[in-house]
């Protein structure tokens, strides 16, 4: 059965995942109830799907992090981590799936160019090779520019005292 390890501060404790959805958070709702102040009421959720374990956040204020990068949805390995605020969960999966155990925190890093990951998976080829697949979402794209003042040059060459023309 899949479990997450989760430590918060000292305390240290093993919550089976033994439900379709385990909702975490502060709130008295949660399956796993959080007392970091990082977490929101209904922080994110780990859902069970015919493919396996899917970590989502829902909308989080402070967001969820996995294996070092935020994400909205993303599939679940054994030995992933997930961070909300200070709080640390370990994912344990149903069987051996070490083999597909990868650290993508630093290929993430090397790739992002200023994007977020939104979703990743390790897929395995027939001739056993494995590729990792993400999805980006562009957060320059979502930043809005500032308009322009249309009175204001192009450019502005400095000017100096001594080259102005009194006339």
């Amino acid at each position: 059965m899949a479990k997450l390890v989760i430590r918060e501060g000292d305390y240290t404790h093993e919550h089976p995942l033994d439900e379709v959805e385990t909702l975490i958070g502060r709130s008295q709702k949660c399956v796993v109830r959080l007392t970091e102040a990082a977490a929101s009421r209904n922080h994110c959720t780990i859902l069970k799907t015919p493919e396996g374990w899917l970590l989502m956040d829902l909308q989080s204020s402070n967001g969820t992090i996995l294996n070092g990068v935020r994400i909205t949805e993303s599939p679940l390995k054994t030995g992933d981590v997930i961070r909300i605020g200070n709080a640390e969960l370990a994912f344990k999966g149903d069987g051996d799936e070490s083999k597909h155990v990868m650290d993508v925190r630093e290929k993430f890093r090397e790739l992002s160019d200023g994007k977020q990951v939104v979703r990743y998976e390790v897929v395995t080829s027939d001739d056993g090779t494995e590729e990792l697949k993400a999805e980006w979402s562009d957060r320059a794209a979502k930043l809005k520019k500032q308009p322009k003042d249309p009175h204001e040059p192009e450019t502005r060459d400095p000017v100096h005292p001594d080259d102005t023309n009194a006339g």
